[in-house]
């Protein structure tokens, strides 16, 4: 593979020179605009997107919404979001590991700790993942986007319409409907290599089934293994990283006559990974110690997620409204193994030092510690809605949302000196366990109505009340507790047991005007609010700690416009916005063990722009980018920030994407070839000057794709792609925990996917 880079270089220069001979194709559509986004013929008009609970094109939504349709995403070779992610104006993230993320949207996230989710994430209506920190609701589930109509971007809060958690904006997968007297089916097989790694798979499979003339069943499945590219030569290990996936849908449609559908829907899917795409750098400058992708890890660490959705979706039309039924349960159960080796090997001897001194107990060696979490939420939804038809005079939406979830979470720390996890006698236990079930309810009503004043101006209006409880309990065990006396004796490991609850209630707002100065342009103003749950939080018996914590809030002031030139063939959407942010929700290290803490004030300036361009004879251009200033207003003192303006970690101030893609015809053949360049700027880890979050900072980087696909008339496709052409190095996050104690550690750090090339053939049928 050592000359695959110059291979690949001299392909995409002839692929450029050769015009309707050979041409480049797009890995990525950049911030897909409704001009360039859906699969509706070669003019590929514009996209419906559902942002606002119904059907509009997404050129009418007052405020920012990148939709990738269903071409975009084939067309990327994407797989799951960190291939679509760094697309997307004002979307960053950062990778725990091959199966989950954590995900920021214009600058919100308080840390690389944050155990509760800034963003709301969506599954067609279902609200997917734990709503708390108790059930790791930060770590977003990598969704497969095979059979996907559409992925949805929503920037900014979306508390109206959204609830609670969608405090920076809103990410939703659309799934592709069963269709209705239509046959239709598809296999996919994609086959690529990636240098530093090896081989990537997977099979793909979708059949649509009409089942007479009322209903449907469409059922798909992904099974597929991506080769990993971390390297640990001191430990014999190679392809760390490498993930597997497993999964699929079936879905059936009954709709006995026009006004009436039942939609019933099961979803399952479950990634596994061996081990962290990571390389191990210096703190002083952010360059890899050894090779870029080398790591020293004592032990391997392990993880999986697993989540399953079952879903039924009922809906009548009144014609003056639609009333909308949406219940489902979901089970999501993740596990994953750290390596914290470095940073438990310094506290906890510390710990057992004192005890020595003082009872007689013995210290523990600088054996590995490995942190091992097991978490299971079980969670039901209902949301029930009804929605006016849109008759552009007055357009309303009122309903009502509820969810109970239960997690149960097993949190321990194994001193693997002993087979068992358990410290040397006279310790009869590991140095860290806990049990740790939680219980959250939530009951929320909600309304807004747009009114319009002509075909000038309207504004909507929107409101939501959500009122929370949750019940916390801690069974846990820490060597920090110190020994206690049973029966005239020192006894070690014996476990506290805490419980606690809160109730809280939260009212977001909307206010969206917009002006229509003509037919293809629109001006909007959006002040939204948004929040994430408080709760009781994780006990110690500490003084001074909190025993619960507030929700955070978040109140965004923006302007924006969008609108279209020359027939069309100049689609624009840019915006800027003011966010507020209070009471910030984070987590606080105290010896040893996270508490759930508010941090503070911070604001967030920025502004997006995305620009679609179709000179015509088949050429299309698209560019976008995002400006994200994100930084505190007050200190944080429980970060360790005591200065104001600390730059909140994760976003780059500055991100970019460019595409070209043109279409073209090879007799009855039909191709695509596009080429996409991504730009990333720096972001950060942890903060300048904290002795708690010590700060990391993670160069830009830049990502350049392209791909070429020819459909014959057949129905058969095949593509050939190429993503990260140049091989960069990007840093996506990074780990400093074992800088607090060490200050010169080598820090762990998440790499992007190196240069991979690959191929794809696709074969879709249908028929009456």
């Amino acid at each position: 593979m050592a000359h695959l880079r110059s291979i690949l270089l001299c392909f995409v220069g002839l692929t450029a020179l050769g015009g309707g001979q050979t041409v480049l194709a797009q890995t990525a559509t950049p911030a897909a605009t409704p001009a360039a986004a859906a699969p509706n013929g070669p003019d590929y008009g514009e996209i419906v997107v559902t942002a606002n609970r119904r059907s509009e094109s997404a050129q009418s939504v007052g405020g920012e919404v990148t939709a990738l349709g269903g071409a975009d995403l084939s067309r990327m070779h994407a797989n799951t979001f960190n291939d679509f992610a760094t697309s997307v104006p004002g979307l960053s993230f950062q990778s725990n590991s091959p199966t989950n993320n954590l995900i920021a949207i214009r600058g919100v996230a308080s840390s690389t700790a944050e155990l509760g989710s800034a963003i709301a994430v969506y599954l067609d209506d279902v609200p997917v993942g734990a709503s708390t920190q108790f059930g790791l609701g930060s770590q977003s589930f990598n969704f497969n986007l095979f059979d996907m109509e559409r992925v949805e971007v929503l920037n900014g809060p979306q508390g109206t319409l959204y609830g609670a958690n969608a405090l920076g904006g809103a990410l939703k997968y659309v799934t592709r409907k069963p269709q209705l007297g239509h046959w239709e089916g598809e296999v996919d097989a994609d086959a690529s290599v990636t240098e530093h790694a090896g081989l990537n798979q997977a099979i793909k499979v979708m059949l649509n089934v009409p089942i007479g003339q009322t209903l449907a069943l469409r059922i798909d499945g992904i099974r597929s293994r991506d080769d990993g590219w971390g390297d640990d030569p001191t430990h014999f290990r190679t392809h760390l990283g490498t993930a597997q996936t497993t999964g699929g849908r079936a879905s059936l449609l009954w709709k006995p006559v026009a006004d009436f559908e039942v939609l019933l829907s099961a979803f399952a899917q479950k990634v596994t990974a061996d081990g962290l795409d990571d390389g191990f750098y210096n703190i002083g400058d952010s360059t890899p110690q050894g090779g870029a992708y080398q790591q020293n890890y004592a032990l391997n660490q392990p993880s999986s997620n697993t989540v399953d959705v079952f879903s039924s979706t009922i809906s009548y039309d009144f014609h003056f409204a639609k009333l909308i039924s949406v219940s489902a349960y979901q089970h999501n159960h993740g596990t994953y193994d750290q390596d914290d080796s470095v940073f438990y090997g310094v506290l906890v001897p510390i710990y057992a030092a004192a005890f020595n001194q003082y009872f007689g107990a013995a210290i523990p060696g600088p054996s590995p510690y490995d942190l091992s979490v097991d978490t299971r939420t079980n969670k039901f939804t209902q949301e029930l809605r009804l929605q006016s038809a849109s008759n552009h005079r007055l357009e309303w939406v009122a309903g009502a949302f509820y969810t109970h979830e239960t997690t149960d979470e097993q949190v321990n720390l194994l001193y693997t000196g002993n087979a068992n996890g358990d410290l040397p006698a006279p310790y009869s236990s590991y140095p860290f366990f806990g049990y740790l079930p939680s219980t959250y309810k939530e009951i929320a009503g909600f309304a807004d109505a747009t009114g319009y004043i002509g075909q000038v101006f309207d504004i909507t209006l929107g409101i939501r009340y959500s009122h929370q409880t949750q019940v916390y309990s801690s069974n846990i065990g820490y060597i920090g507790f110190g020994p206690s006396v049973v029966n005239g004796q020192l006894v070690y490991g014996t476990p506290a047991f805490h419980s606690a609850d809160s109730s809280q209630g939260v009212t977001t707002y909307l206010v969206n005007p917009r002006l229509h100065l003509t037919k293809d342009i629109m001006l909007y103003g959006r002040v939204a609010s948004g929040f994430r749950p408080g709760g009781p939080n994780f006990f110690l018996g500490t003084a001074g700690l909190p025993a619960t914590f507030n929700p955070d809030k978040i109140w965004n002031y923006e302007i924006g416009e969008k609108g279209s030139f020359f027939d069309h063939h100049l689609t624009f959407d840019v915006d800027g916005y003011d966010i507020e942010w209070s009471n910030i929700q984070t987590t606080q290290n105290v010896g040893g063990i996270n508490q759930l803490v508010n941090a503070g004030n911070a604001r967030v300036k920025g502004a997006e722009v995305v620009v679609a361009v179709k000179p015509g004879g088949g050429f299309s251009l698209n560019g976008s980018g995002a400006y994200t200033d994100a930084y505190f207003t007050t200190t944080a003192p429980v970060v360790g920030v005591n200065y104001t303006g600390a730059r909140l970690p994760l976003s780059p101030r500055y991100n970019f994407a460019l595409g070209a893609t043109y279409r073209f015809k090879l007799g009855s053949a039909a191709g695509t070839a596009s080429v996409t360049d991504v730009w990333t700027g720096d972001r950060t880890s942890g903060f300048a000057g904290s002795a708690t979050n010590i700060l990391y900072k993670l160069p830009p980087y830049n990502s350049l794709n392209a791909s070429i696909g020819v459909e014959l008339a057949n129905g058969v496709e095949l593509d050939a792609f190429v993503k990260n052409l140049l091989d960069s190095k990007g840093q996506l996050s990074a780990n400093t925990l074992n800088n607090v104690f060490i200050p010169n550690a080598a820090v762990p750090v998440t790499l992007s996917q190196p240069l991979t090339a690959g191929v794809s053939v696709k074969f879709r049928w249908s028929g009456s």
